[in-house]
């Protein structure tokens, strides 16, 4: 009887896990695809796509913070299948309660998760570093246009040379 129980108890876990990585794979599909159409109007400098893509974003964001409340739920019900404290749960520990059958399964979830997790890091760093570029442009044009350059010389509205003036147009008065 007791091993029936625990052949019971293995397979919830599996199926529960299954079912909460299946649903994380959702989560991250959606945040990835958020943050490459991030990407492609940053590389085709489509402000209004860019405007729609951070809108999309936003709402993955909130996304994203209902999965870790799932998560959260997800460990609290792992621990009472497992008769544990929430904070001992741990994917290994989690990993050796699976039944043999769902394991190369729940392997394979898990490393589709980590692609897609590293996927998601490196397009946030390649729009991180466009943005950072279009930036400095950016600076480099508004210095130029207000004289701040080092091979430029500020005129005042009568023709004469005058100091630079560095910084916002606004500041200044311009």
């Amino acid at each position: 009887m007791e091993e029936m129980k625990t052949t019971d108890v293995a397979s919830t876990i599996g199926q529960r896990i299954l079912s909460h990585l299946h649903d994380e794979e959702q989560t991250v599909s959606v945040l990835l695809l958020a943050v490459e159409e991030i990407r492609q109007a940053l590389f085709t400098r489509d402000g209004e796509r860019l405007t729609e893509a951070l809108h999309a974003e936003a709402d993955s964001y909130q996304l994203g913070e209902a999965m870790r409340e799932r998560r959260t739920l997800f460990r609290q019900e792992m621990a009472t299948l497992l008769q544990i404290a929430p904070e001992e749960i741990t994917l290994s520990r989690i990993d050796s309660c699976v039944p043999i059958a769902l394991r190369d399964e729940v392997a394979a979830s898990r490393q589709r998760l980590q692609e897609m997790s590293d996927e998601l890091l490196r397009l946030n760093r390649q729009n991180a570093a466009m943005i950072q570029q279009t930036l400095q442009l950016t600076e480099r044009i508004v210095s130029q246009l207000t004289g701040g350059g080092p091979h430029f010389t500020s005129y005042n509205a009568n023709g004469r040379n005058e100091p630079a003036r560095v910084g916002s147009v606004l500041h200044w008065g311009g």
